[in-house]
């Protein structure tokens, strides 16, 4: 009896999922279009906040590779802690290259029920869309890489290097249960593979529903977090003083936000720049131009200063974040502290930083310190051989589209892997439109179609990477 209703659930979903996928581009058959739902709405069911860990997640998976008959050599699992586990599977090679890594991490930021429309901890369909926490952020590729990797063990793919998956624990979280730092760390040997596609790291941006572009990530902003400290004697607030602890402090931080790190264009940002070129008003186009030829042109960073996406590509930025001072309305201030929330280039130097804000402040009397960080790596140079994987799937799926190296100006895992030397890229086929990003916000979701799209796109991309046959 159990038999036949699967059956029946089968029989009713593969018509529906076979048309899942945009009818003009690649789709997977229907089988693994159902077994990739199937695992999306197992992990997106499963809590993996950081309060909760990633444990029960590993342990779905785990069964999932066994019952697809991986050896149990094959699946390793581990993790800073017995509620932060990561897992690895390997699909063996004929050894003749290096393995190719798919990574992505099984945590998710919190969620509760009465700030969405649905229940965040299931998958549901609703007018072309999968919502649910997760769904973008980043369950949606941990589903489709385990379906790919299954699908090549059922078709007796053998590629010429190991294929391995890697699900990590706490990329949100990040901190001492981060789990590619402590597999980086710990067990280095486990995760060795000559190149790793992060697909948290990547996305096919598209605008009002149309593609722009695939993004190609080669390299992150640091994360620091800078502290600028006033002190001052107090006293009563009835005989001011000319020397105002809060407002010596307010002095030096409009110096700060006035201030401008100077440009640095690298490989990956002067190529993004000409791809935003066409989609810039003709004042930020002229700018671009100009500042391709001389990033010392100041005129021209202005003109691009209102345009966040594009500041952000420029240089290194610290914005003030957090202001407190005083400790009573009738005393004078006796301390007063800024937070600078810093991404700075991959390159940029921690003491350069607190040199360029000593210098800028002028004030001998604020203090400049580093609270945090920062936690840098070096920009991977973009690989023709990748490159042209990339842009031939691409163009298979959505012709015409160009493949856009990027520098994320926020955090994702591939800091560690780089850090630790790894030949190292973001790439997904999971197309996000710039309007509607809701990872770590509410009703999270990605397209039905999409979904499909990119579980076809990761396939061919894990073939032609790892040359399988």
């Amino acid at each position: 009896m159990k038999r036949r209703n699967l059956f029946v659930l089968v029989g009713t979903i593969l018509p529906v999922l076979a048309l899942a996928a945009a009818p003009d581009r690649p789709a997977s058959p229907a089988e693994y279009q159902v077994l990739a739902h199937d695992l999306f709405a197992e992990l997106v069911g499963l809590d993996t906040t950081h309060a909760v860990g990633s444990a029960k997640a590993v342990e779905a998976l785990a069964a999932r590779f066994r019952a697809a008959g991986f050896a149990d050599g094959d699946i390793w699992t581990g993790g800073p802690r017995p509620d932060k586990m990561n897992i690895v599977v390997r699909l063996r090679g004929r050894g003749k290259a290096k393995a190719v890594l798919f990574n992505s991490h099984l945590d998710v930021v919190e969620a509760t029920r009465d700030t969405w429309s649905f229940e965040p901890f299931a998958l549901t369909e609703k007018n072309g869309w999968y919502y649910g926490r997760g769904a973008i952020d980043v369950k949606n590729e941990v589903a489709i890489i385990s379906a790919n990797l299954i699908r090549m063990k059922r078709e007796g793919q053998v590629p010429d290097g190991d294929v391995i998956a890697f699900f990590n624990t706490d990329e949100e979280a990040g901190g001492d249960a981060n789990g590619v730092e402590w597999m980086v760390a710990e067990h280095r040997d486990v995760i060795d593979a000559g190149l790793v596609i992060n697909g948290d790291a990547g996305k096919v941006l598209s605008l009002a529903g149309k593609p722009l572009w695939n993004t190609l990530q080669t390299s992150e902003k640091a994360y620091a977090t800078y502290e600028l400290t006033a002190n001052g004697a107090g006293g009563h607030s009835s005989l001011p003083r000319r020397d105002n602890t809060i407002a010596r402090l307010a002095r030096a931080l409009v110096k700060i936000d006035a201030y401008q790190f100077p440009v640095r264009l690298g490989e990956t940002s002067r190529d993004y720049l000409r791809a935003m070129q066409p989609r810039a008003t003709s004042a930020e186009a002229a700018a671009i131009a100009r500042l391709l030829g001389a990033p010392s042109d100041t005129a021209a960073l202005d003109t691009l200063r209102d345009n966040a996406v594009i500041n952000a590509q420029l240089h290194s930025t610290c914005p003030v974040t957090l202001v407190s001072g005083g400790q009573s309305e009738s005393a004078l201030p006796m301390r007063a502290v800024a937070t600078l929330q810093c991404r700075l280039l991959p390159d940029e130097k921690a003491d350069a930083v607190v040199a360029a804000f000593v210098r800028v402040i002028d004030d001998p009397s604020i203090a400049v310190k580093a609270t945090w960080g920062p936690l840098s790596s070096p920009a991977e140079h973009l690989d023709p051989a990748v490159t042209r994987v990339v842009e031939t799937i691409t163009g298979a799926f959505w012709p015409g589209i160009p493949v856009v190296p990027v520098m994320s100006q926020g955090a994702s895992d591939n800091v560690y892997f780089r850090r630790g030397g790894f030949h190292t890229y973001g790439v997904s086929g999971t197309v996000v439109d710039e309007e509607d990003l809701r990872a770590h916000g509410r009703d999270e979701r990605v397209g039905v179609a999409r979904f499909y799209d990119s579980l076809e796109f990761n396939y061919r991309l894990m073939r032609a990477l790892s040359g399988a046959r």
